[in-house]
């Protein structure tokens, strides 16, 4: 979020409930820190935070959002729409290995890996290719697409 200051963060309304409530309490399963869940409540008293309500659903003109696999409470990914649309999975594939040889991601837990795993075919269709689907952890990005700094330019 540090990045990007002033973006609006488009969130799954569970995961936002969840991570600035229950996630807290006793026996939650706290997967940010403090300060990024703090961010998240001070974006949405600012009006820079918007709850989405499910799967498939536009966000904005172009944009639709996908629940994924359970990484974390409620992750979701990302399909931005045209001619040659691109899927930004977020924390659903970390690596483009992943995708490659159809192995989840290692930090999902073992009830969670078949659907990680869906998600990566479901990944390759919105896309049309899985050339075009952007890992969430891959350094690889960074020399597949131009950088300005920690930010790369995928179009």
């Amino acid at each position: 979020m540090e990045l990007f200051p002033e973006a609006t963060v488009w969130i799954q309304r569970d995961e936002y409930v969840y991570y600035t409530g229950d996630a807290w309490q006793e026996g939650g399963r706290l997967q940010g820190d403090r300060e990024d869940m703090l961010h998240l409540v001070e974006r949405n008293m600012n009006c820079k935070l918007r709850l989405v309500d499910g799967d498939d659903q536009e966000i904005l003109p172009g944009i639709r959002v996908y629940t994924g696999a359970r990484h974390t409470y409620a992750s979701q990914y990302v399909r931005v729409g045209g001619d040659t649309p691109f899927v930004l999975a977020s924390d659903n594939c970390y690596l483009y290995r992943n995708l490659e040889t159809s192995l989840p991601v290692a930090t999902f837990t073992p009830e969670d890996r078949p659907a990680n795993v869906r998600a990566f075919s479901r990944m390759r269709e919105l896309a049309g290719s899985i050339d075009r689907i952007i890992p969430g952890h891959d350094p690889a990005q960074f020399e597949r697409f131009p950088t300005k700094g920690r930010v790369a330019r995928i179009k």
